[in-house]
């Protein structure tokens, strides 16, 4: 149990920031996807324009002719020019004009770009300040979701060092918020249900704020909500004023609740029907066998990319991993949830079972369906950036399958699929953390080999 306590979740923390900072160093600058695009983001959320521009002209690199050209390495003097290259920009410019909401997407990876700015530092050290401190939040957020969790620990540990997800905590991508938020939600329901004495205001209120900042940094992920229904009702005590909320208060308002929710589903629907994401529903609905087809396209097009994608493939989608160690990868997934140190289980129930794969199942569905107007106006036009329309009904018919997946999309669920899985094999903690160890640092050998070959030319 102490070790449990002061070992375990520190040797993930360690490994995250080891791992999570060599592959920061060995993915060059502008190879993570979209990362000019979240810099704007960034400079939007503070009110500086030209934001991303001043960062990316300081570091004078060739990002294009290395983007999707595996034969391309990188030229070393240029690399040795970027780290002592000083910033076009003055500090005075690049101070907030403002602070919106939005800022806390990128959070904290604006707090380390903000550092490295006002130090004065290269623009190269710039952005390694705003990765660092986008790894130690995630690094941070994991730490607390696995001393809460209180089942599948190592399996979740796992899934926190997946490459695919420490290059998105080491990045300047709201992903790095995004991705340990969703596993500390998972994690904070399972410690509701299982380890909580009661269920009170102050755990509804911390449950609910991490839902709204998911639900704000990417809307598909809202139906996480429905994890709630694993809570036990007889735990529920939450105090407003005089008033307590308790089993027989909620079942007794239930179904006023349900029938409340479902005319105010209905209206957000009609008022909001001109929404792009609510078109799609509506067509998908409407047309629902073409909508079936296409998720089964889909799935029959993409499943080895997704495989691989969800593990590790790199930089801008060109550098995969062999998809044999991707199932190696997930066949220590299930191993490590057949495994429980605790003679003692903790047993799910069909119901639970449901609630879980279910979650699962319908967020893939809708993350899946968030890229059907991607598809369509790359297919159609050429671009979503395009300005043309489309009618969604005749559109689900001139797409083969939805395109645009990709495996980090479902790096913040994947987890859910496993949970459920029973544990009968009992192994120590102890035990776990050093076979966790050994097969982390093979693959990381082998991950590490994969981004040498494909960047550095060695």
């Amino acid at each position: 149990m102490q070790y449990r306590e002061n070992r375990f979740e520190k040797n993930i923390v360690i490994l995250i920031f080891i791992l999570g900072i060599m592959l920061s160093i060995l993915i060059p600058t502008g190879q993570i996807p979209d990362e000019y695009t979240h810099l704007t983001m960034i400079g939007d959320s503070v009110g500086v324009k030209n934001f991303s521009d001043n960062i990316m002209k300081s570091v004078s690199i060739d990002v294009e002719r290395l983007e999707q050209h595996y034969e391309e390495k990188i030229d070393m003097s240029q690399q040795k020019n970027i780290l002592t290259q000083p910033p076009i920009y003055t500090r005075r410019e690049m101070l907030p004009k403002k602070l919106s909401i939005a800022i806390l997407k990128h959070l904290p990876a604006t707090v380390g770009i903000y550092i490295g700015i006002i130090l004065g530092v290269p623009g190269y050290w710039v952005l390694q300040l705003g990765e660092l401190f986008a790894l130690a939040f995630y690094a941070y957020i994991c730490y607390i979701a696995l001393k809460l969790i209180p089942i599948k620990k190592t399996m979740m540990a796992w899934f926190m060092l997946f490459p695919m997800a420490l290059q998105q905590a080491s990045s300047i991508n709201y992903d790095a918020v995004l991705i340990p938020m969703c596993y500390l939600y998972i994690s904070y329901i399972l410690y509701l249900k299982y380890n909580a004495e009661e269920i009170k205001l102050n755990n509804t209120l911390i449950l609910l704020t991490m839902w709204l900042l998911i639900t704000y940094i990417k809307v598909p992920y809202v139906l996480l909500v429905l994890l709630v229904f694993l809570l036990p009702l007889e735990k529920v005590h939450i105090s407003i004023g005089k008033y307590e909320v308790n089993e027989r208060v909620i079942r007794k308002c239930m179904l006023p609740a349900i029938i409340i929710m479902s005319v105010c589903a209905v209206l957000g629907i009609y008022f909001f029907r001109k929404v792009w994401f609510i078109q799609i529903l509506y067509g998908f609905a409407m047309e629902w066998k073409r909508g079936l087809y296409l998720l089964y396209s889909t799935g029959k097009t993409w499943t080895e990319f997704l495989f691989v994608s969800t593990v590790g493939n790199f930089g801008w989608l060109d550098t995969p991993i062999s998809l044999n160690v991707a199932l190696i990868v997930f066949g220590v997934v299930i191993a490590f949830a057949l495994i429980d140190e605790k003679k003692e289980k903790k047993c799910m129930n069909i119901k639970d079972v449901i609630v879980i794969e279910g979650t699962a199942i319908i967020l893939c569905v809708f993350v899946t369906l968030a890229l059907v107007n991607h598809t369509i106006m790359v297919i159609l036009y050429g671009s979503e950036a395009a300005s043309g329309t489309y009618e969604i009904r005749e559109a689900l018919y001139q797409i083969p399958y939805i395109g645009g997946v990709q495996g980090r999309y479902y790096l913040p669920i994947c987890s859910l699929f496993f949970i459920p899985l029973p544990s009968p094999i009992c192994v120590s903690i102890k035990k776990q953390n050093k076979l966790l160890n050994i097969v982390g640092i093979i693959i990381y050998i082998y991950i590490i080999t994969v981004l040498i070959k494909r960047y550095w030319g060695v």
